[in-house]
């Protein structure tokens, strides 16, 4: 394949490309897996945003223990913890390589790099820990939403400040750029009726989705705070367990009671196929319009099972055409949105990488299955 996106073409394209909207130039999806692990709550289910094999043999690499340390004063929570995460870690034979940490000058370079790439960016960036506790974060973020090539700045977050917090945070953003993705942790949050209060709130200035996760002791309550959260008005998504339980390896592990539940509930047909029942993934996007970047700038096909494509500062290789994912599942719920069987019967509906609906040709095909699926969102 030849090389398209040496340095001397992105500066090329670039300046005929920022005489245009982002609109008009080919779309590009970038997780952006920063290395920034800490966090102000201390959730046992917690899947950190890390690449998945991003570790070698020494469990003091992994990304989540710097979270572990500060819940230290509980230390049965804490091993169940290092245990949960520890045994979530899908690795292909050969591909381990060193966790990558936060670094924040690299952090900036990276920002203000997507700025002179010829695509139209969808960027996630991608944190093990709570976005907002992180200045440097957040001025990346707020950079990234005014560069002249961007298209979406996706974030994600636990959604632990006062609305009044986030006006302050959010000064200097174009928030017609901005999506959101909070998760409801009852088990971390004090006061449910005012976290609910500012959700609301911010859903009327950002792009928002709110994803639940099916923790089985958060099972029995899920359906509940599902409601209570839509009749706010709010966009809200369910996520398998992916780790352990009760030395129980989920998802599964889930009842038939449990999965008939989640059926229920999820999000759509897909969602429920690769995040519970396992589906292996099949030919996938990753690489041809989705890509993975860590803080070194190096771009990966995916952040789940590692293929090199090149770096962001001296050039990479997109792929041609959809290949098969080389693993057996597929582990980031935004990943799997780029596989060939989800683009088939489901297309993005707004800013917010969550957010989708089933394509009016298949909409006969999905509604045969309706204890699967919820695709009317």
């Amino acid at each position: 394949m030849a090389r398209a996106d040496s340095l001397s073409v992105f500066q090329f394209v670039f300046r005929v490309s920022v005489l245009t909207s982002p609109t008009q130039l080919p779309r590009l999806k970038i997780r952006f897996g920063t290395g920034w692990d800490t966090c102000n709550y201390h959730c046992e289910y917690c899947v950190t945003d890390q690449p998945i094999g991003d570790n070698d043999d020494s469990p003091t690499t992994l990304p989540v223990l710097s979270r572990l340390r500060s819940a230290a004063a509980n230390p049965s929570k804490v091993l169940r913890k290092v245990v949960s995460v520890a045994n979530r870690l899908p690795v292909l034979p050969g591909k381990e390589t060193p966790t990558i940490g936060w670094d924040e000058g690299k952090y900036l370079r990276i920002i203000d790099r997507c700025a002179e790439l010829p695509y139209s960016l969808d960027v996630r960036i991608g944190v093990g820990g709570e976005t907002f506790i992180n200045k440097t974060v957040v001025e990346g973020a707020r950079r990234l939403s005014n560069h002249a090539n961007t298209a979406a700045v996706n974030l994600i977050s636990n959604l632990s400040f006062s609305f009044k917090q986030y006006e302050k945070i959010f000064q200097g953003f174009d928030l017609s750029r901005i999506a959101m993705v909070c998760s409801f942790h009852p088990t971390e949050i004090k006061d449910i009726d005012r976290w609910i209060e500012t959700a609301a709130e911010i859903n009327q200035i950002v792009d928002l989705a709110i994803v639940l996760v099916a923790w089985p002791p958060l099972m029995p309550t899920l359906i509940e705070n599902k409601e209570r959260l839509e009749q706010a008005g709010l966009e809200v998504f369910v996520q398998a367990f992916h780790g352990w339980h009760e030395q129980k390896k989920f998802p599964e592990s889930y009842s038939d009671a449990d999965r008939d539940l989640l059926a229920s509930v999820f999000y759509s047909k897909h969602d429920y196929a690769h995040m519970v029942d396992l589906i292996q993934p099949g030919d996938c996007y990753a690489g041809v319009d989705y890509v993975y970047v860590d803080i070194n700038g190096d771009v990966w096909r995916c952040g789940t099972y590692k293929m090199p494509l090149g770096n962001l500062f001296k050039g990479f290789d997109l792929m041609s055409r959809p290949a098969p994912c080389p693993g057996t599942e597929c582990w980031c719920d935004t990943e799997n949105l780029n596989t060939v069987a989800f683009r088939k019967q489901y297309e993005l509906n707004s800013l917010n990488q969550h957010k989708y609906r089933a394509r009016a040709n298949t909409m006969g095909e999905l509604a045969i299955d309706q204890s699967a699926t919820s695709d009317s969102n």
